[in-house]
C-alpha cells in the first residue's frame, strides 16, 4: 500500500471529485480513494483507467502539494528569447512599419522582421518563431482600408467629440420636434465592372466569376437610422441635386410625426453647396468633415451589399443594374437588426434631447 496524508479522508476525496471538472483530476482523487480504502496500487489505477505509476505520481504530488497537486501544470517550454521590454519595443516598431522608405519595402514581412530582430538586438530566430512571437503580441496581418491623404485625424476627432453638442444645438434651434433622429446619408455607383469577391472552390484551385466589361452603371442613394433599424433609397442614373432632393424627401417620410432628422452627409457638391438643393423644413444636414469615408456608416452597408447580393453579377444594361440595385435593398431592409448592426457607431448612437 502506498502511504497517502490523512487529513482527508476517501469519503472526503470522493465529495471532492463530485466536484471537479477535469476529468483527469477526477480519476487521481477517485484513485487515491481507494488507496485509502486499502486497495492496492494496481488495483486502485485499473479501477479508475490510470497507468499504476501515473497513479503513484499522482500520491506524490498530493502528498506535496494537497489536490492542487492533482492539476496539470502549463508546460513552460522554451524561454522567450526576447524580454517583455524588448517585446514592447518589437511590437511598436512593428506597427510604426519600416523607416527606411529607400529599400522600397511598404510594409515588413516575416522575413523583414528576422533581419530586424537581428539587426537591432543581435538576436537570430527562425521565420516561424517570429510569427508565433507576433502572434503573442497580439498583431495579425490585416487588409487595410485606404485612407485620402489629405484626411484630417484631428477634425474626424473635434467632429466626434462634437456631435453631441450639435445635436443639443438643433434641438434648441426646433423648440417644435419632440425628439432628433439621427439619420446618415450616402450613395454608391453600381455598374458593369462588378465587384469579384470569394467563393467556396476545390482546394488549390482558381475559380472564376463572370464579368462585364462595359460602363453602364446607377447611383443608388441611402440613407440610414441606426436607432430605429430602418432606410430608404432611390436608384438613379446620374448624381445631381434633384436626385439628391428627391431623396430627402424620402427622409422626411420616414421621419416619424413630430420629430426633426439630423442627416449626416459628406461633402459632395450637391449634398452641401447646390443652391437648387431643396431641404425640407423639418431636416438639418450635417456636413462630415472632409475625406472622412471612415466616419460614414453607410460606406460599411455598401461593402455588405457589394460583397454580397451585388456581387459576381452580370448587367446587361442599366434596367437591370437598377433592378439588383432595388432587390439588394429589399434584402437589407427585410433583415432585422441588418441596418443596426452595420450602422450603430459608438459615437453616433448618443441620446439628443428634446429642446
Amino acid at each position: 500500500m502506498i502511504p497517502v496524508r490523512q487529513d482527508s479522508d476517501a469519503q472526503g476525496l470522493r465529495l471532492l471529485a463530485g466536484l471537479e471538472k477535469a476529468g483527469k483530476v477526477v480519476r487521481r482523487l477517485l484513485g487515491i480513494a481507494h488507496i485509502l480504502d486499502g486497495r492496492s496500487r494496481q488495483e486502485a489505477a485499473e479501477l479508475v483507467g490510470l497507468a499504476p505509476r501515473d497513479l503513484t505520481r499522482a500520491v506524490k504530488r498530493y502528498n506535496a502539494e494537497g489536490v492542487a497537486g492533482l492539476r496539470d501544470r502549463k508546460i513552460p517550454g522554451r524561454p522567450s528569447r526576447l524580454t517583455p521590454k524588448q517585446d514592447a519595443e518589437l511590437k511598436r516598431m512593428v506597427l510604426a512599419g519600416p523607416q527606411d522608405r529607400e529599400t522600397g519595402r511598404a510594409e515588413f514581412r516575416v522575413c523583414d522582421i528576422v533581419a530586424l530582430i537581428e539587426r537591432t538586438w543581435g538576436i537570430r530566430m527562425s521565420a516561424e518563431a517570429v510569427r508565433i512571437k507576433l502572434h503573442l503580441l497580439n498583431l495579425e496581418k490585416l487588409v487595410c482600408r485606404p485612407q485620402h491623404h489629405k484626411a484630417d485625424p484631428d477634425a474626424q476627432a473635434a467632429f466626434k467629440a462634437g456631435f453631441p453638442e450639435r445635436l443639443a444645438q438643433i434641438a434648441k434651434d426646433h423648440p417644435e420636434a419632440s425628439a432628433i433622429e439621427v439619420w446618415v446619408q450616402d450613395e454608391t455607383r453600381v455598374g458593369q465592372k462588378g465587384k469579384v469577391v470569394r467563393r467556396w472552390a476545390e482546394k488549390g484551385s482558381s475559380p472564376r466569376a463572370l464579368v462585364h466589361g462595359g460602363f453602364k452603371s446607377a447611383w443608388l442613394f441611402g440613407a440610414f437610422c441606426p436607432e430605429r433599424d430602418t432606410g430608404v433609397s432611390i436608384v438613379v442614373e446620374t448624381v445631381c441635386a434633384e436626385a439628391m432632393s428627391a431623396h430627402l424627401a424620402l427622409i422626411l417620410q420616414a421621419v416619424l410625426p413630430g420629430h426633426h432628422a439630423a442627416v449626416l452627409v459628406d461633402g459632395a457638391g450637391f449634398h452641401a453647396t447646390a443652391t437648387d438643393l431643396v431641404v425640407p423644413p423639418n431636416i438639418t444636414l450635417v456636413t462630415l468633415p472632409a475625406h472622412s469615408p471612415e466616419l460614414s456608416p453607410p460606406e460599411g452597408v455598401w461593402r455588405f451589399l457589394k460583397g454580397g447580393p451585388l456581387a459576381h453579377r452580370l448587367y446587361r444594361n442599366v434596367d437591370q443594374i437598377m433592378d439588383k440595385c432595388c432587390a439588394a435593398w429589399r434584402s437589407l431592409v427585410n433583415e432585422p437588426g441588418r441596418i443596426r448592426s452595420l450602422c450603430s457607431y459608438a459615437w453616433l448612437m448618443v441620446k439628443p434631447a428634446p429642446a
